[in-house]
């Protein structure tokens, strides 16, 4: 089952814990596909695999990881890419490990 939250200014969330999860599996994603540094893949190829009905949340979730520093953003002529942070390793495997533990 599936919290919604309903925030101060109106917006529906989903709860932190799956926000984590979600974040989590973007991180994977990326690790296993080596989109570290210099290799960058589109934002959208970064949410494929996501199902429909998260997407929304995924992509805010994706926004943050850039404003925290764990994705690296890459504005090329053909649209906006991403990678992950190699400075931030350490954190983000184990933010792989801890919530993909499964």
């Amino acid at each position: 089952m599936i919290r919604v939250i309903v925030t101060d200014n109106g917006k529906r969330t989903k709860d932190p814990g799956e926000k984590n999860r979600i974040r989590a599996t973007i991180f994977d994603k990326l690790n296993r596909r080596g989109t570290w540094g210099p290799i960058h893949t589109s934002k959208e190829n970064a949410l494929k695999g996501i199902p429909s009905h998260d997407v929304g949340i995924a992509k805010e979730v994706l926004e943050e990881a850039v404003k925290d520093g764990f994705l690296i953003p890459k504005h090329t002529g053909y649209g906006d890419h991403v990678s992950l942070n190699f400075k931030r390793r350490d954190e983000i495997l184990s933010i792989i490990a801890e919530l993909l533990k499964d």
